[in-house]
């Protein structure tokens, strides 16, 4: 018997997959689901939360092998699952979309991401600061910089997010932020992501004093492992990931859905 809080989406006489309309539908996810299973809990939660949708899929046994985290506003998602199969089940459900997944299906055109991670404890902290960084809890601010530089954002996940103990790290150059990380934490693992500086205030080393910033704060809450995803074509993101000390430990792939 399948939670009632569950809307059937298709059923026959071997999968199922269901959406789910509360976190506490959910249940637990088996481990190996992803790389990302540390936060896939929270990430779901902040999406239903933000008006976004949640979809699990089951084996014809009742063992969960596949999760589907969509935002319409933003017209994207992901596929967390190991199955073709289930890969195959979502991703036709959201036409004209951004559908990012670890899965690689060898028949969909795809940009390849590739997964960094630092090692937090490795990280040396003789930087020299040349801005100051501070965290953000302004939510109208956050909105104006993002609503300007990343319109595509769900404006709602913003307030969310931070409710849910997101960070987000600013740079300010005359009292106005011109760049911001996002990061989030859970269970040992961070993830940053959000990036973004203004065009005009690129190349001053604003993105390295963020990251900075970022680690002591993950050393003081005993955080040992930060991640982040950059397009194999941003080779200036990629070049500044090395140069700190990530490593590519796996990849995620950008699919289009067609109309």
């Amino acid at each position: 018997m399948h939670d009632a809080g569950k809307r059937l989406v298709k059923n026959s006489s071997g999968p199922l997959m269901s959406e789910v309309k509360s976190i506490a539908q959910l249940g637990d996810l088996p481990k190996g689901l992803s790389f990302f299973d540390p936060i896939l809990h929270h990430e779901a939660k902040e999406a239903l939360e933000a008006d976004g949708e949640v979809y699990v899929h089951e084996s014809p046994e009742g063992l969960k092998n596949g999760l589907f985290i969509y935002d319409g506003y933003e017209a994207s998602g992901t596929i967390f699952t190991k199955s073709k199969e289930v890969f195959d089940h979502f991703y036709p459900l959201k036409p004209s979309s951004y559908i990012f997944s670890e899965y690689e299906a060898a028949e969909h055109p795809k940009e390849i991401w590739n997964i960094w991670q630092l090692d937090v404890d490795k990280a040396p902290l003789n930087h020299r600061f040349k801005h100051d960084v501070s965290m953000n809890h302004n939510v109208e601010e956050i909105e104006r910089f993002m609503t300007l530089t990343q319109p595509e954002t769900n404006r709602k996940w913003i307030s969310v997010a931070l409710r849910n103990g997101e960070k987000c790290f600013v740079v300010r150059i005359a009292n106005k932020i011109v760049g911001m990380a996002w990061m989030t934490i859970v269970d040992g693992m961070a993830r940053s992501h959000g990036l973004y500086v203004e065009p005009q205030f690129r190349r001053m080393g604003i993105m390295r004093d963020n990251l900075q910033a970022r680690l002591i704060y993950l050393k003081s809450r005993h955080v040992h492992t930060l991640i982040n995803e950059i397009s194999e074509s941003n080779t200036a993101s990629s070049s500044h990931a090395s140069k700190a000390g990530e490593k590519i430990v796996g990849k995620v792939f950008l699919y289009t859905t067609g109309p």
